[in-house]
């Protein structure tokens, strides 16, 4: 793809050289460049990709993206065309998805932001596509699939450069859905730039991520972003937003949109549009009866608590934005059977054991009033806090789980380069704040322990709980590795609470195997990003995700600043600048202008200047047309959507006077067996009912 092609419609400061040059790779790696190369000089946390032009240049980099060019390198080497931006990351994401063809163009995306319940929420929808019989991709926290692809990526949501690329082989697979979560780094970051959002989701925002954000404000500032901008400048036809207004943040939330919206709330009296007229909660998931636009849904879910029902509001109300039946909506969230590592059942053995991801104080409380209900004796939890991320939550998490539990064990949960002893002492402090005492041998109702051998933590549990006692295991969920120092070393909560279910010694030790986590070049195609044996730092608000390659360092390579990632998960938004906002001027040096001192570079800045009008005049023109050609095409759009939605419609329609049809045959059936007089009578119905029973509920335990 041509350079002028590849940066069209990003906002440009100054640019140099031939821009009919051929590209073949993006690459924000000075290691990965080759002839060919557009080399994207990325600002890091404590490197800037700036200080690596020359390295990319001298491995033959065709053509360099940064937002200045160093000084030292005047004169001194080869200069391939230079484009300069203001902001060096956002380029990339659009660069990025223009290299890639703009596939979410052809997609129907739908990005789902918030603290707590992305995940939960993806899998939902993955569900309810399904059951509607389309072909849909997902991008989360546990991994990025679709079809018979499972691959493990090294955050939420990827970088531009990846994100872009799986759009482009979902929709070469023939996926006509994505369902992607997208946390407040990636939003910051503008990772999302270039993605065309059909429908946005907000699930809540309490304390995470400070140690990035700062504080609450700056952290829904970031949150906002997917519905003030991402949303909005998207292309997608009939855009909407789903937002819970049971959240504090989430009227706010909507007032960033002002566009087409959903609300979602539990509480009867509130005026949503999507709201919980009655709801049963127990141990094998949730029942209840749901007010939308379109009618009452009387949905069934296997997953647990009031959270839960929560979380598959919203997966109702995007889905409904989506065009998507409530038959067909019923059905997804009834085949749904568990999310990984959310409130997850660990099954054997009478005693109830849940792994849940939570890691946050809000999530730790709804996990644990999801769970009380349900249990006849003690509360039992297991947790910790990550180290190298948010301090200011430890002690109120300690204090959440003096609140809901009867017991609780303080352990490691990724201590990375801190000091556990450290964290749990922030943690002791809230849970002795919230009238827990420190045990002396085996914990009483209202003790702790401190154990910070996870293994050993979660196997004191067990010889302490009776039938009537519930265990929650929180922190980890789907993860299968614990972090100390810079190595991971493979642990999964679920594995170590399978085996002391069935009374079976601890695994040995093993290594961690990063699986798919490391994305191998030759899949790439051009879109490059270095993932390899990855360490996340802290990222400060004009940082990049720094990647430090082990490899690399052992050899005394140097580092890069390579990457826009985020060091846990949150939420960010993209955008794709207009052609109008892009100012464009030329000249052939850097920096402040030379004076023209000679005739002839009087005469040349003047042949530029006119034929950068004309190229402007001529630019207008093509835009007109566009535009016209754009409204022709939107009509013809909407006529589309009008008539698959009726057809739609009418699907569903026939789908239930089937069910119904079914049921009345399957009675008749029932009646003629029971009384043989009436058996001499035909009915066609039931011959169909026996054909194509309805769908049965799956029963399961997952949040």
């Amino acid at each position: 793809m041509r350079l002028d092609e590849i940066v069209r419609g990003i906002a440009i400061t100054d640019r140099r050289g031939l821009f009919e040059e051929e590209i073949s790779n993006i690459t924000v790696d000075s290691r990965r460049v080759c002839p060919g190369s557009l080399f994207v000089a990325v600002r890091g946390a404590k490197q800037d990709g700036h200080g690596y032009i020359a390295q990319a240049i001298a491995r033959g980099a065709s053509a360099v993206l940064g937002e200045e060019w160093p000084e030292d390198l005047d004169g001194e080497l080869r200069r391939p065309s230079v484009v300069l931006v203001p902001k060096s990351r956002r380029a990339l994401a659009l660069a990025a998805a223009s290299f890639a063809g703009h596939p979410s163009r052809r997609l129907l995306v739908a990005g789902v932001t918030g603290t707590n319940g992305k995940t939960t929420v993806t899998y939902l929808l993955e569900s309810i596509i399904q059951a509607a019989g389309k072909k849909v991709g997902v991008i989360g926290t546990v991994d990025c699939r679709w079809g018979g692809h499972v691959e493990r990526l090294a955050h939420t949501t990827p970088d531009p450069i990846t994100l872009q690329r799986r759009f482009a082989d979902m929709l070469g697979a023939g996926v006509t859905h994505v369902a992607m979560e997208v946390s407040s780094h990636a939003l910051e970051q503008d990772r999302v730039a270039g993605v065309h959002f059909k429908v946005a989701g907000f699930t809540n925002l309490t304390q995470d991520h400070l140690d990035y954000h700062e504080d609450l404000e700056q952290y829904f500032e970031a949150k906002a972003r997917l519905f003030s901008e991402f949303l909005r400048r998207s292309r997608a036809r009939g855009r909407m937003a789903v937002v819970n207004i049971d959240d504090p943040n989430g009227e706010r939330m909507l007032s960033r949109w002002q566009g087409k919206a959903l609300s979602v709330s539990l509480d009867p009296s509130k005026k949503a549009d999507i709201v919980a007229l009655e709801a049963s909660y127990s141990l094998d998931g949730v029942s209840a009866v749901v007010r939308t636009a379109k009618g009452l849904l009387e949905i069934e879910t296997a997953l647990i608590g009031p959270h839960n029902l929560q979380n598959a509001l919203i997966a109702v109300g995007m889905a409904l934005a989506m065009g998507l039946s409530k038959a067909r909506i019923l059905r997804g969230l009834r085949a749904l059977e568990r999310v990984p590592g959310r409130l997850e059942r660990i099954p054997g053995g009478d005693k109830k054991v849940f792994v849940d991801y939570a890691h946050t104080p809000d999530a730790l409380e709804k996990a644990m009033a999801a769970l009380r209900p349900h249990t006849k004796g003690r509360l039992i939890v297991v947790f910790g806090c990550g180290g190298d991320r948010d301090s200011a939550k430890r002690t109120p998490m300690g204090t959440i789980v003096a609140q809901g539990a009867d017991i609780a064990i303080v352990t490691n949960d990724n201590p990375r380069t801190e000091d556990p002893r450290a964290i749990a002492a922030a943690i002791e402090l809230g849970l002795q704040q919230g009238g827990f005492a420190k045990a002396v041998g085996v914990p009483m109702s209202r003790q702790y322990e401190l154990d910070l051998d996870r293994r050993n933590a979660i196997r004191s549990a067990f010889q302490w709980m009776t039938e009537d006692d519930t265990l929650l295991i929180a922190g980890k969920g789907h993860e299968d590795y614990q972090i100390v120092g810079h190595t991971r070393h493979h642990f999964d909560d679920r594995e170590e609470a399978r085996r002391a279910l069935l009374g079976l010694p601890p695994p040995p030790p093993e290594p961690y195997d990063e699986g798919t986590h490391e994305i191998d070049p030759s899949q790439i195609d051009g879109l490059e990003l270095d993932m390899s044996v990855t360490t996340e730092v802290n990222l400060d608000d004009a940082s990049v995700q720094e990647i430090r390659v082990e490899d690399a360092v052992s050899e005394g390579l140097e580092l890069e600043a390579l990457d826009v990632l985020e060091a846990d998960d949150d939420d960010l938004e993209v955008e794709e600048i207009d052609e109008t906002d892009t100012k464009v001027t030329t000249g052939a040096d850097f920096g402040p202008k030379a004076e023209a001192d000679t005739e002839a570079e009087a005469k040349a800045e003047a042949k530029a200047e006119a034929e950068a009008e004309a190229n402007a005049e001529a630019d207008a023109g093509a835009k007109a047309e566009a535009e016209a050609e754009a409204e022709a095409e939107a009509e013809a759009e909407a006529e589309a959507e009008a008539e698959a939605e009726a057809e739609a419609e009418a699907e569903a329609e026939a789908e239930a006077e089937a069910d119904a049809g079914a049921d009345a045959g399957a009675d008749a059936k029932a009646k003629a067996e029971a009384d043989p007089q009436a058996s001499s009578v035909p009915n066609a119905e039931g011959s169909r009912a026996s054909e194509s029973p309805p769908p049965s509920p799956v029963a399961g335990d997952d949040p």
